[in-house]
């Protein structure tokens, strides 16, 4: 068992797609690192659902990862970010937030576990990646990147509950965003990448 002087049971981490057209997944570990569930969602009134219901929030720490929106960008962008106004007021500067490429999805879920007094992080998982030495070798969440990044979570960190057969990507993810949640619980080094809705993305600092 990890020495771990915390009362934090059980090591929650989310892999937030940035819609419902794609999945999302929790995983939640215990204090031995091992995974108690894997789950894939695709709503956010599900995952909100398995927050309210779930019997391992109490005494945990959750970490949801930072959707990033890589949607494509309507018709009418290259007007909105030419550096001349038009004579005519039909377009506006930045219209529908184009230049956001964060998503705030499942805000609303952060904010309530927030005030139920439960520890929340935010991380992104790309760093997270590099720091725990899981970088894409391959092109990212194509089916031979996955398949590297599960043999290298079943031999590099003893994830044996895993199974042979293919994981979806945001399986994978949200099992390093949940190391990660036990790695700030134990101490990990971290650093403030930006502050997303008030809650600061930690940076990984310890490199593998």
């Amino acid at each position: 068992m990890q020495n771990l002087s915390s009362k934090e049971n059980y090591f929650i981490g989310v892999a937030l797609s940035n819609s419902s057209n794609y999945d999302s997944s929790i995983c939640v570990l215990d204090r031995n690192l091992k995974i108690i569930l894997l789950d894939k969602f695709y709503y956010a009134q599900d995952i909100n659902y398995f927050f309210e219901t779930s019997p391992y929030i109490k005494n945990s720490i959750v970490a949801f990862s930072v959707p990033y929106d890589n949607r494509m960008l309507d018709g009418k962008w290259r007007i909105h970010c030419k550096n001349y106004k038009p004579l005519f007021d039909n377009f506006k500067i930045n219209k529908d937030d184009w230049t956001n490429r964060i998503s705030k999805r499942c805000l609303d879920t952060i904010k309530n576990l927030q005030e139920r007094n439960i520890k929340v992080i935010r991380c992104d998982i790309n760093q997270l990646r590099r720091s725990y030495g899981l970088c894409p070798h391959y092109l990212s969440r194509t089916s031979v990147d996955c398949k590297n990044l599960q043999t290298s979570l079943k031999i590099k960190y003893n994830f044996n509950q895993i199974p042979d057969n293919m994981l979806p990507a945001s399986s994978l993810e949200s099992i390093i965003v949940a190391m990660f949640a036990f790695d700030y619980i134990k101490g990990v080094e971290t650093s403030t990448m930006f502050i997303l809705d008030s809650v600061p993305v930690l940076e990984r600092k310890i490199f593998n």
